[in-house]
């Protein structure tokens, strides 16, 4: 089997996109009561479903908390080959095929968050270059961030919260602000 995350990288990048511009404080893939969004979590799970989420944290004191897994229901992206890759992978090698095209060859039982958490980061991080959440109401120092629903990865490391993780692409490329 192959794994190309190169497919997911679009895929995820439109949906992120899409999600962003049709920002609802009153969706159901809010925390909090409508207000400024202090934490965007884009979190996902692959070896017992395969999705996406796309969460906006406008909770005042808002952290990184794993409250964003009360609402991944009816928020789905759908990555059903996630799911079809780890299965296999429990007993078989199976090729990544990484962003840059190179291909990968994972042995049997190969743990699979870190390669998608560090694909997702990179169309986090593309997405914020872009500009994509400049329309959205941020409250100062809105973060990024990407989980894994068991915490098998996590982006940015809680010590290191804030100095690559703002939305805000000036602040998030002048870690003086």
């Amino acid at each position: 089997m192959r794994l190309d995350l190169r497919r997911d990288f679009a895929d995820i990048y439109i949906h992120l996109a899409d999600r962003v511009q049709a920002f609802d404080p009153a969706g159901g893939n809010v925390l909090g009561v409508p207000g400024p969004v202090k934490i965007v979590e884009i979190g996902y799970e692959y070896s017992q479903a395969g999705w996406l989420v796309v969460v906006f944290d406008t909770r005042p004191a808002a952290e990184p908390d794993g409250e964003w897994t009360s609402r991944i229901e009816g928020n789905e992206l759908e990555r059903p080959h996630w799911l079809e890759a780890s299965e296999v992978n429990i007993d078989n090698p199976i090729t990544l095929i990484q962003l840059d095209g190179t291909e990968a060859d994972l042995p049997a039982s190969t743990e699979l968050a870190e390669p998608l958490g560090e694909m997702i980061k990179a169309v986090v991080l593309k997405a914020c270059a872009d500009g994509v959440f400049a329309a959205l109401p941020k409250a100062s120092g809105c973060e990024l961030g990407v989980e894994h629903f068991s915490g098998c990865f996590g982006w940015p490391e809680y010590e290191v919260r804030g100095q690559n993780s703002l939305a805000e692409p000036d602040a998030a490329a002048d870690p003086a602000s």
